[in-house]
């Protein structure tokens, strides 16, 4: 299975496409170009509760990934925290989107908010918490309501069997969200216990994601980066704009 899915994304490495029937191409002349973008991005996300694997393009629903690389080996409190298999909820469902396209800069800045997001991800913690050790292993949900991802991708021209394409050098991403819950299932084996530290991290929600930032927000934005580029590769420029050579 795993070499056939290989060879499908071998195939569609050398096989230029078309943008999908589905999505909106957009003409660069026209002055509405970015606010078209912006409906045409939107759309095409909503697209994506199944895969479009010609495209290259994973199911956002749920948007699955293995794990994030921290930026230094941070410790959260007194213990040892592991997160592996990434679960999110709710990217198809989009409140609002505001999109530019900068061709001087070469850069794409994607505004997306979203009524909620929910992530499921799988822990293993070892260490010492509000003095009391613990070991165990389970999963972590994370609702935030009302976020707004921000993600700008700074992108390249190169030229592939005489087609030019973009490909994405580098991805900056904000996330800014009303509030955020967490919640980590038997990280005490006390009922009372486990669901007082959850409260409490939930209280703190805006000091742990601006932890999470600084240790994991640049691998975070690369995994968008590296979706995107997976289109990128197979669309030629010609094919995903208007008024472009």
């Amino acid at each position: 299975m795993k070499l056939f899915l290989l060879l499908v994304i071998w195939v569609n490495t050398c096989t230029s496409l078309t943008l999908p029937s589905t999505f909106t191409k957009c003409d660069k002349r026209k002055s509405d170009f970015n606010e078209c973008l912006s409906k045409a991005v939107q759309n095409a996300i909503s697209q994506l509760a199944k895969p479009m694997e010609k495209y290259n393009l994973p199911s956002f629903e749920p948007f699955k990934f293995a794990s994030l690389s921290p930026k230094s080996g941070k410790q959260i409190r007194s213990s040892s925290m592991k997160f592996k298999n990434y679960r999110i909820y709710g990217h198809t469902k989009i409140n609002s989107s505001k999109v530019n396209m900068n061709f001087e800069d070469n850069t794409l800045t994607i505004e997306l908010s979203h009524p909620e997001l929910r992530y499921e991800i799988d822990y293993e913690a070892k260490g010492v918490m509000m003095v009391l050790p613990f070991d165990s292993a389970g999963l972590v949900t994370v609702t935030s309501k009302n976020p707004t991802y921000t993600l700008k991708f700074t992108l390249e021209q190169f030229v592939k069997n005489g087609k030019k394409y973009l490909r994405v050098s580098g991805t900056n991403m904000m996330i800014k969200p009303e509030s955020m819950t967490f919640y980590y299932e038997n990280l005490f084996k006390d009922k009372a216990l486990n669901d007082e530290f959850n409260k409490e991290m939930s209280g703190s929600w805006k000091e742990i994601l601006a932890n999470f930032a600084a240790g994991y927000m640049d691998s975070y934005a690369k995994v968008y980066g590296d979706v995107f580029n997976h289109f990128l590769e197979v669309v030629p420029l010609v094919d995903l704009f208007e008024g472009v050579q």
